[in-house]
């Protein structure tokens, strides 16, 4: 059987912090990888941690980093926001997502799952509302091509989101799908995609990478380049706690679904990109706060402070920056040049945040979205 082990690593608070944790000395941590599984984690995941606790099919432990500092070595734990699962005593996958509960649950039963799951019909509901995100690729039994492409891209994203397969004619009748197809499930928007070429990799893989964007995401290391690729506006939305950032993302669905397509949304934990604030004109101490950053022209609009986190509010706000009544903001000391407004805007100094975030590039195709 799992288990799932935790390891605090806030140096600079884990006095406080250790606390409220029921920690692990070093010796029962080795003992318990030694018995069957486990993995490691941060300070900073502790709310959602003993949320996601209670309802894990795995138990959670966790260690004190600065007690026991040879454990964190050894498993090469140097970041404040860690989570690795182990099998056996190894490391089999890191956490690379949300600090929520429902996220960290859904990983560490993803991770127990096939990298490709058969899907049978009496299996097909509970599978379709096994994880966050799931690809279904509906396929004829002798279908070699399409199988062998659906599993190379699923290998590439099993730690993100979940795959299967089904070749069963009465789940393709049940759904009114004709093979082959791939459809991605999305229960927490509601919202399902379909892709009718599964047999091109690269149209398959660029299909898996935008259909699983959520209505509003979370921004991520990892993910952060996959956002900033689509070439679209970002809203970025800064708030401290994923209780502040739930209830913001619950607030903008409704505009978030009106401009799917030409914005990309996101909320942000500060703890993931602190310096991340500053560069779009914020204040990090004062939060929730956001921007938009239009890609196309490299302009960045910080949103009002004071001005409520709804959709109507921030509709109506997107909309006078889109008709030129608010200025683009500059770094303090820049001197900035803005001859026209409303949508043909020239400046003597160019505002960037393009080179000032480590591991990202912005590539874009030119668009006036905003």
């Amino acid at each position: 059987m799992f288990r799932v082990a935790t390891i605090a690593l806030a140096f600079h608070a884990l006095l406080t912090v250790a606390k409220a944790w029921s920690h692990l000395s070093e010796s029962e941590f080795r003992s318990m990888l030694n018995e069957g599984d486990g993995a490691i984690k941060s300070e900073h995941l502790e709310t959602e941690w003993s949320l996601a606790n209670p309802e894990a099919q795995l138990p959670f432990v966790s260690v004190d980093c600065e007690a026991n500092p040879a454990v964190c070595a050894t498993y090469g734990v140097d970041s404040t926001s860690t989570v690795r699962l182990f099998k056996q005593g190894e490391v089999i996958a890191t956490y690379n997502g949300p600090r929520r509960a429902s996220a960290i649950i859904s990983w560490a039963s993803r991770v127990e799952r096939p990298v490709v799951s058969e899907v049978s019909f009496t299996e097909l509901e509970d599978f379709k509302k096994a994880d966050e995100t799931i690809f279904l690729a509906y396929l004829d039994a002798d279908d070699e091509t399409s199988k062998s492409t659906f599993a190379d891209v699923a290998g590439r994203y099993h730690e993100e989101f979940s795959f299967g397969i089904t070749t069963d004619l009465d789940v393709h009748t049940a759904e009114g799908v004709t093979a082959p197809s791939v459809k991605c499930y999305k229960p927490l928007d509601g919202d399902t995609h379909e892709f009718t070429n599964p047999t091109d990799i690269g149209a398959l893989e660029k299909f898996v990478k935008e259909a699983s964007r959520p209505l509003i995401g979370e921004l991520l290391p990892h993910n952060h380049q996959r956002f900033l690729d689509r070439g679209w506006s970002m809203v970025y939305v800064f708030a401290t706690t994923e209780s502040e950032r739930s209830e913001i993302r619950k607030e903008l669905n409704k505009v978030a679904r009106s401009y799917y397509e030409s914005l990309t949304m996101v909320t942000v934990d500060p703890l993931e990109f602190p310096s991340l604030p500053a560069k779009l004109g914020l204040d990090p101490a004062s939060l929730p706060a956001g921007a938009v950053h239009q890609l196309s022209k490299d302009r960045i609009y910080p949103y009002p402070k004071g001005r409520g986190w709804t959709s109507s509010e921030l509709q109506s706000w997107g909309l006078d920056v889109w008709q030129g009544r608010i200025k683009p903001w500059t770094p303090p000391g820049v001197t900035t040049t803005y001859n026209d407004l409303g949508g043909r805007i020239k400046a003597t100094q160019r505002v960037s945040i393009r080179n000032n975030i480590p591991g990202v590039k912005i590539r874009v195709g030119g668009r006036d979205e905003l």
